[in-house]
């Protein structure tokens, strides 16, 4: 789709989040949803809680996380748009279900 901006590598993240779901879902993987905000909101909570969900101790520092990272810029609305009614299209509703938010 041309009105698509990257749509190969588009279709490579949706794609990579609906075969994760179904491959967790198929196999009874435990799993844990981690959200880019997670870590800019709450950073030391989403640390523990991730390092809990690993059965992993808190040995080290962890390395500096940069915060307000966001690619949004790089596209015009009509390309953002595009890429959601793409991705609202093709993702699995459990993957548009933790993606939408990041089209609004």
């Amino acid at each position: 789709p041309k009105e698509v901006p990257c749509h190969a590598d588009f279709f490579r993240y949706v794609q990579w989040h609906n075969l994760a779901f179904a491959t967790t879902w198929d196999l009874g993987i435990p799993a844990m949803i981690l959200h880019y905000e997670n870590y800019t909101t709450n950073f030391m909570e989403t640390k523990h809680l991730l390092l809990e969900f690993l059965d992993q101790e808190d040995n080290n520092p962890p390395p500096e996380f940069i915060m307000g990272k966001t690619y949004r810029d790089y596209f015009t609305e009509d390309e953002v748009h595009a890429v959601n009614r793409m991705f609202s299209k093709l993702a699995l509703e459990t993957t548009w279900n933790h993606t939408k938010h990041y089209f609004y």
